[in-house]
């Protein structure tokens, strides 16, 4: 059997993928071309998408007839056609298991821009604080973490815990989901709110929502108009939840107060981008993920997983459940 990785993943994956298979895996550093993808796929029986630059439609399973699984080495999978691997009897798995390194990759984006580090450290490094250390003390005067408002929009796993982390700095937690996780809520707590009430009263706004037709700029010129002007809204989700057009408008006329972003509309962003010449923006190469213990936590469930089924057993993470209407998958027997 053959497994083909998009991308680099913890060593630890590759040792176990290559206990059942011939592990092919592109150690180039860039993302393959569409057509080195659908060559590279061409006769995998496994395929581990690593990021969401490779697209797995129609188009990529017809090239690749062999497959039994397509594991996301990550949360989020909207970049695999579900419905589609499913009628072809292929298991989708995913990865959560990452939700408290992402939270805390979040909470380290809030305290930068709100205590301005960013600015700090460039001070340090380019003489500027040596030179005239009285005016930089007063130009990067920042706000206070504890005792303010955070707005959480979505109150899944990664906003849980965001807000045990929260609760800590004695912050008041607000949240705005569709579905009131009162269990967790109740213990942190979260007050519930409508989105234009937790965009009135947040200091910082964190974006923790998933990506869907509904979430799809949920964050546009409007909303952000909403805010308050001194807030910071931070996203460590993705990027096209929020309109970065608006943002960078909201940024640039000082709408709102500064922003702090992990994940952009387009990935890595133009080096055009005005966002890039902004000095109340923190910006971070979607890094949320990007610690030694996770990534190798990562690489061990998506290449269990994978054996499990290349075996002919059910996935721990198995997204599309109605693909076990197509394929029997008794459960393993690790």
């Amino acid at each position: 059997m053959k497994v083909f990785v998009t991308q680099r993943i913890h060593p630890k994956g590759i040792e176990i993928l290559e206990s059942v298979a011939q592990v092919t895996l592109n150690d180039s550093g860039f993302p393959l071309s569409r057509q080195q993808f659908l060559k590279e796929i061409s006769e995998a029986d496994a395929l581990i998408v690593v990021s969401n630059y490779e697209i797995v439609d129609r188009e990529a399973l017809d090239a690749a007839p062999r497959l039994k699984v397509i594991a996301r080495h990550g949360v989020v999978y909207d970049n695999v056609d579900i419905a589609e691997a499913t009628n072809r009897g292929i298991c989708v798995t995913c990865c959560p298991v990452h939700s408290p390194t992402v939270a805390d990759m979040t909470f380290a984006l809030i305290c930068t821009a709100a205590r301005r580090i960013h600015l700090a450290d460039q001070a340090v490094r380019n003489g500027r604080w040596a030179t005239n250390p009285g005016a930089i003390r007063d130009q990067l005067t920042g706000v206070d973490v504890t005792g303010s408002t955070l707005g959480i929009i979505g109150f899944g796993r990664i906003g849980v815990e965001l807000a045990k982390r929260a609760r800590a700095f004695d912050m008041r937690i607000i949240c705005n989901d569709p579905v009131h996780n009162d269990v967790f809520g109740r213990d942190l707590g979260v007050e519930w709110v409508t989105l234009p009430e937790l965009l009135r009263e947040s200091d910082f706004v964190s974006v923790n929502c998933s990506l869907t037709r509904e979430t799809y700029h949920l964050i546009g010129t409007k909303e952000l108009g909403m805010m308050k002007r001194s807030a910071i809204i931070i996203n460590t989700s993705r990027g096209q939840i929020i309109d970065e057009d608006a943002l960078c408008r909201a940024l640039q006329e000082g709408v709102i107060g500064g922003a702090a972003l992990d994940v952009y509309s387009d990935e890595p962003p133009s080096i055009y981008s005005p966002l890039l010449e902004l000095d109340n923006v923190v910006l971070a190469p979607h890094l949320g993920s990007a610690t030694v213990e996770l990534r190798e936590k990562m690489a061990r469930v998506v290449a269990e997983d994978v054996v499990r089924a290349l075996g002919g057993w059910r996935p721990i993470y198995l997204v599309n459940l109605d693909v076990m209407k197509i394929r029997a998958l008794p459960e393993a027997v690790d």
